[in-house]
């Protein structure tokens, strides 16, 4: 409990110093677009990338990436059936809200929480690998298909996933690690002084997000973003501690790291998939901001039952 507050206090210390900074406009009005720039396309490659290159990366594909996966797919179907057939929500609606109540933000929130609750980010590799690899690209496919427009086709899927930096960080940091082969000083010194700016920059860039924002444009959407929201921070957790100790005998500190990575607010790639298809934008976004919000209770509470 003490860890998990600790590490709680320090991220939000920073996003709230991120929000000021936006309500006083020190950093100007590009600052945001700036940070998530330099964050996307270098600072957080290089950090997964030395990540993965000194990690086991065979046990990082092992019951992690089970987990990861089992709990997300899961959560993602009982939204996507209780908001159809109970909520009664248009079918893009439906996409998103199911996107949004499993996707969790592994990159932007679970680097830094997994760092400083967790102690390692090796905890969030097997969620970001599974996201990039499948969840993700799955879930744009189908928003765009629930558009109506039309236009999805194999090359677009497959040039949206070749476009994410991560995705290049992820397989040659799996390569080096697999290969056994050492990064030599004069290499890892560099990429760590980079990959050092990827968790106050993703925190600052968060909190400057936050500056202004008004939740009144969110009132139409009140009960799937609260199903979508209780989904994402109690369920997904649930599912994943049944699973990693009921099906693969899990216990103790790895069951706590598998609840903790599982119970990580919603990814910001949800509101960009509603954004780019025209559907379900209010439902994403309120998401996104109401399972950030809530993300402390619910991760104080996952301590104190299994910690």
């Amino acid at each position: 409990m003490g860890g998990v507050l600790s590490g709680l206090s320090v991220v939000w210390a920073v996003i709230i110093l991120g929000w000021f900074l936006g309500r006083v406009r020190l950093l100007g009005d590009s600052a945001q677009l700036v940070l998530n720039r330099l964050v996307y396309f270098i600072a957080l490659p290089a950090y997964i990338g030395l990540a993965l290159a000194q990690a086991d990366v065979q046990a990082v594909f092992g019951q992690p990436l089970l987990v990861a996966a089992v709990s997300a797919l899961v959560t993602a179907t009982v939204f996507a059936l209780l908001g159809r057939f109970v909520l009664h929500l248009r079918i893009g609606d439906t996409v998103i809200g199911a996107m949004s109540s499993a996707l969790t933000n592994a990159g932007y929130l679970g680097i830094p929480l997994s760092h400083y609750i967790l102690g390692s980010t090796t905890h969030v590799i097997p969620v970001l690998l599974f996201q990039l690899g499948f969840f993700s690209p799955m879930f744009f496919v189908l928003a765009d298909l629930a558009s109506g427009r039309g236009d999805v086709t194999m090359s677009r899927v497959v040039r949206t996933v070749l476009r994410n930096p991560l995705v290049y960080a992820a397989i040659i940091g799996s390569t080096i690690s697999l290969s056994g082969w050492h990064l030599p000083t004069v290499v890892v010194g560099p990429i760590e002084l980079v990959a050092g700016a990827a968790v106050p920059c993703i925190l600052i860039a968060f909190g400057l997000s936050l500056a202004g924002e008004k939740m009144t444009y969110l009132r139409p959407a009140l009960i799937p973003i609260a199903l979508a929201t209780a989904a994402k921070l109690l369920f997904q957790p649930l599912v994943a501690v049944v699973f990693a100790h009921v099906v693969l005998g899990a216990s103790g500190f790895p069951l706590f790291a598998y609840a903790c990575m599982a119970g990580l607010p919603t990814a910001q790639n949800a509101y960009l998939a509603a954004f780019r298809a025209e559907t379900g934008e209010t439902l994403a976004r309120g998401t996104v901001i109401a399972s950030t919000v809530f993300a402390t209770p619910s991760l104080m509470a996952i301590a104190a039952l299994l910690a």
